[in-house]
């Protein structure tokens, strides 16, 4: 049975990504979105709970990249960064987590991947950036994303059938059976402007009904992402390069801070209208409106462009590419070398008991053969009569036989190992790493 916490139980969310407290489980990712408590089965009524609970305590948000920070698309960074540091992520961050989430509960989940519907080229991404998942809850299949944000953001897992409308919080979703893809729908319902400054931004979503995303059922690697995730925080035409973004859906509608604006969105499906209360925030309220309105404490400055600096920076891109993927390239290796490091280091523990179980049953296997073979009774005797004289020998040399063949022999030296292969694979890069994780630059051999 689980307990929900109220939403305004204080939790200081501070960006500080510790990657060094220990495995993951399921009972932090339960705080972290209010929940408290033990499920009892993988059951619908869970998944809705859980579903709900996540958009309601976890941001959608891209501040990392306009804090001179990347999106790693690596598991347990995001655990770290999203339960332990308490921020939140994009839609391969937050569904990454979401999934395993999932799995770790015992749901038959896929991953799936699919592409945004831009309403200004009226087209499909040419790419697979949005990662979503389908669960299968008794015989049916239901759609989860606890990622896509703002108005769009469905509260529940949606039934996978074709042309029902499902009423949610923010409307009415529905899927569409294009033949070869799915396609998601939503229909809205009449806005409100309170402001008239923003009557006529691009914020407030006019349109009833619009097409969110495609996908298909095709089931996918995390892998698969990789190239979108990096695409995302690179290309300059990419919406996150030039505007951050940070959503937040609460009780009755939605809280967002896109650029300088802040917007609170009152859902009122009984008046048939969604009432949009939007204003430019200054400077020096960018950190109060982030920890009051969203509960998030940046340890770096987030860097909001305006009109022309943007332009600029979009200028600036171009001349300075290869500054640029310089720049990335050094944060990519700093990355691998955390995640190398970080990896080698949690071997170790494990390695240091192998080793000890080693010597202890090595040498309770020595000691029992000695007995074994001064003992005048072992000449006298079949060899098996002689082993069931000795016991202690027999037990050890057995459970030395056998921890040989589970593979004892490579964890006393799994950190080794993975140092002398990645060794192998950097050398091609003119690197190599010392067997704590770390990487070594190797002078550039002199062509003549």
């Amino acid at each position: 049975m689980m307990l929900v916490l109220p939403h305004k139980t204080p939790f200081l969310i501070v960006c500080t990504f510790n990657t060094h407290q220990g495995t993951m489980n399921l009972q932090e990712y339960f705080i972290r979105i209010g929940l408290q408590g033990s499920f009892d089965k993988p059951d619908l009524e869970t998944l809705k709970l859980i579903h709900k609970q996540h958009v309601m305590s976890v941001p959608f948000e891209n501040l990392s990249m306009h804090c001179g920070e990347r999106h790693i698309l690596d598991l347990e960074f995001t655990f770290n960064k999203i339960v332990r540091s308490g921020r939140g992520g994009w839609c391969l961050e937050n569904n990454s987590l979401f999934g395993w989430v999932l799995r770790e509960m015992g749901y038959d989940t896929t991953r799936l991947s699919s592409r945004v519907f831009n309403s200004i080229t009226n087209e499909f991404s040419p790419i697979d950036s949005h990662l979503i998942h389908k669960v299968v809850v008794d015989g049916k299949a239901y759609i989860a994303d606890v990622a896509f944000g703002v108005s769009f953001q469905m509260w529940e897992p949606m039934e996978l059938v074709f042309g029902k409308d499902q009423h949610q919080a923010a409307g009415v979703f529905r899927f569409i059976d294009k033949g070869e893809k799915w396609v998601l729908e939503k229909t809205s319902r009449k806005t409100k402007v309170l402001n008239p400054d923003f009557a006529e931004s691009s914020l407030v979503k006019r349109q009833e009904t619009r097409t969110v995303y495609c996908f298909t059922l095709e089931p996918r690697e995390v892998e698969h992402f990789y190239e979108a995730n990096d695409t995302l925080q690179t290309d300059p035409k990419s919406l996150f390069m030039n505007k951050s973004i940070i959503s937040l859906q609460t009780a009755t509608g939605f809280r967002a801070l896109a650029g300088w604006t802040y917007s609170e969105v009152t859902f009122k499906p009984e008046e048939g209208v969604d009432v949009f209360d939007l204003r430019n925030i200054e400077d020096e309220e960018k950190e109060q409106v982030l920890l009051e309105k969203f509960n998030i404490k940046l340890q770096k400055k987030l860097q909001i462009l305006r009109g022309k600096q943007r332009c600029s920076q979009q200028q600036a891109a171009g001349t300075k590419g290869s500054d640029m993927n310089s720049l990335e390239q050094a944060e990519d290796l700093k990355a691998f070398e955390r995640r190398l490091t970080e990896y080698v280091s949690c071997l170790q523990p494990a390695t240091g008991r192998w080793r000890m179980i080693l010597i202890v049953v090595s040498v309770c296997t020595a000691t029992g053969a000695w007995n074994w073979l001064i003992d005048p009774d072992t000449q006298k005797v079949s060899f098996f009569s002689s082993l069931w004289n000795h016991p202690f020998f027999t037990i050890s040399c057995v459970t030395l036989i056998a921890l040989f063949f589970a593979g004892i022999h490579k964890r006393v030296v799994a950190p080794s190992i993975i140092a002398a292969r990645c060794r192998t694979v950097l050398a091609e890069y003119n690197m190599s790493c010392d067997d704590t994780g770390k990487l070594i630059l190797k002078p550039r051999p002199n062509i003549q």
